[in-house]
């Protein structure tokens, strides 16, 4: 287990279950008795179990210190649930249902995944909802499975299922393996030595961009505006809106940025106007907690760490906006390619054991490490299949972090965009309003671009880290750049 695995664990609560899951939308073929999932199960329970699918939490050790070992004995018939929604339901029923199973905690003493099917949505579609623990694997991982069993063709004769897993187990630790020993020790004590010496880098240039003397991160719990609050709570609402792709790809190149600078812009455009309809401004820019993915490999486990960035100045027009977000991203890029994985593991760990420890003390009144998580673990290209059914609608189910009420995690598929909205009902019972909302984000800032030189962007970005230091309290500056998503910087 990677530190940010076992952190999963240790930071788990009854109102901040460390779920993730992916929900499925089939369209089904009917049958005489109308339970079109039946023949699906049959056909996914002929798949063994396997990794990390196939790992569980060990027994008699070191209380509180979680351990994952191999268990061949697991059996996916015992893990696999039915559900009956009433004939003909749409949608949102399907949101309504999955909020309450999402919610709960997984049982520690069985294995840490779950399989839900529903029968019963309009026109014989099945709705699936794979269920499992993000100690076990990370966005990328997860799309790493879904990859290995859709396919392009209806015609397949090998069955799937989630629980396939992958090929590769979790990420070994530093100084484990065939390395450990003598030999193993002098590498992790050179190898801690780097990482202690990345994370001094690291404050350093935290502390340098607060002088307005350099350029680096944003200081977590330093700058984030006090608006997006409310206790912790069990109960989740869902939501879920699609922008089509070229279309955010035709006003990133009219904005000489990223697809996923654009995304975070309709986000922040977003964002504001839910939060002005309900009588609350941010004085300063919101903050975006955003994975960042590590790795590129196809293993399990979670390799990611998870860093503030600013979003757009208030009172900007949208095409600023954008220009304060690629500003910033960029910076978050430049910093993840010159400090180690283990310092930025740690520093994230740490940060949110942080906002942890704010919540379970009650000291709401602290400020906050950033007012929501924005990710983007990527998706499917064309349409698939999933054991010879149409999958019609595929989105991601995540964490809401501590501290914080609302998760918005971005996937394609097809030739769309989909955005989906986790958060804690007690602070945005409305979520499809902000939903809504996002959608007509889009339109606003393509106008907006319109609006200026298509050559302004471009001489924006150049002199990035003055400007990004010399505004780091007040909000970000210009250009910059987030990668290949708001969430998985490669």
């Amino acid at each position: 287990m990677s530190p940010m695995d076992r952190a999963f664990f240790l930071l788990e609560t009854e109102q901040r279950p460390m779920n993730v899951g992916v929900l499925v939308v089939l369209k089904g073929r009917r049958t005489a008795r109308g339970h079109p999932g039946d023949d699906l199960v049959r056909r996914m329970l002929r798949c063994p179990v396997g990794p990390p699918f196939n790992q569980r939490l060990a027994e008699n050790v070191l209380a509180g210190w979680p351990v994952l070992v191999e268990d061949a004995s697991i059996d996916p018939a015992e893990q696999v649930f039915r559900h009956d929604l009433p004939d003909g339901s749409e949608v949102q029923a399907l949101f309504d249902r999955i909020c309450t199973l999402h919610a709960k905690r997984l049982d520690r003493c069985r294995p840490l995944w779950e399989m839900h099917v529903f029968d019963g949505l309009a026109g014989g579609r099945i709705g699936l909802y794979f269920k499992t623990h993000h100690g076990l694997i990370d966005g990328i991982g997860f799309i790493n499975v879904i990859l290995k069993i859709v396919t392009r063709s209806p015609s397949s004769r090998h069955p799937q299922a989630f629980w396939r897993g992958l090929s590769q187990a979790a990420h070994p630790e530093p100084g484990t393996g065939a390395g450990a020993g003598a030999v193993g020790l002098l590498q992790a004590g050179l190898h801690a030595g780097r990482t202690a010496g990345d994370l001094v880098k690291l404050m350093w240039h935290l502390g340098r961009r607060d002088l307005g003397i350099g350029s680096g991160l944003a200081t977590p719990f330093v700058a984030t505006p006090d608006v997006l609050k409310a206790p912790p709570s069990p109960n989740r609402v869902l939501a879920h809106c699609s922008l089509p792709l070229e279309r955010v790809r035709a006003v990133a190149k009219r904005g000489n940025a990223k697809v996923n600078d654009v995304l975070l812009a309709v986000l922040d455009i977003a964002l504001n106007h839910y939060l002005e309809e309900r009588g609350q401004h941010a004085s300063r820019p919101l903050v975006a907690d955003m994975p960042v993915a590590l790795h590129e490999g196809a293993g399990t486990g979670n390799r990611i760490t998870i860093l503030q960035v600013p979003m757009g100045r208030p009172g900007g027009t949208p095409a600023e906006r954008l220009a304060d977000i690629v500003t910033e991203t960029r910076l978050v890029k430049e910093e993840v390619r010159s400090i180690g994985a283990d310092a930025l593991f740690m520093y994230s760990i740490f940060e949110h054991a942080v906002a942890s420890t704010i919540e379970s003390l009650n000291l709401g009144e602290l400020p906050m490490l950033a007012n929501a998580v924005i990710s983007n673990p990527a998706g499917l290209e064309g349409k698939v299949y999933f054991n010879g059914l149409p999958v019609e609608l595929a989105l991601p189910v995540s964490v809401v972090a501590h501290h914080q009420v609302l998760n918005i995690t971005i996937s394609n598929y097809d030739d769309e965009l989909h955005v989906t909205f986790i958060a804690l009902r007690e602070a945005v019972p409305d979520v499809q309003r902000l939903a809504d909302a996002t959608m007509r984000a889009l339109v606003e800032l393509q106008r907006s671009l319109r609006q200026r030189p298509a050559s302004a962007g471009k001489k924006k970005a150049q002199g990035v880290g003055k400007r990004a230091a010399t505004k780091a309290r007040q909000g970000p500056a210009k250009p910059g750049k987030a990668a290949t998503g708001p969430g998985t910087l490669h």
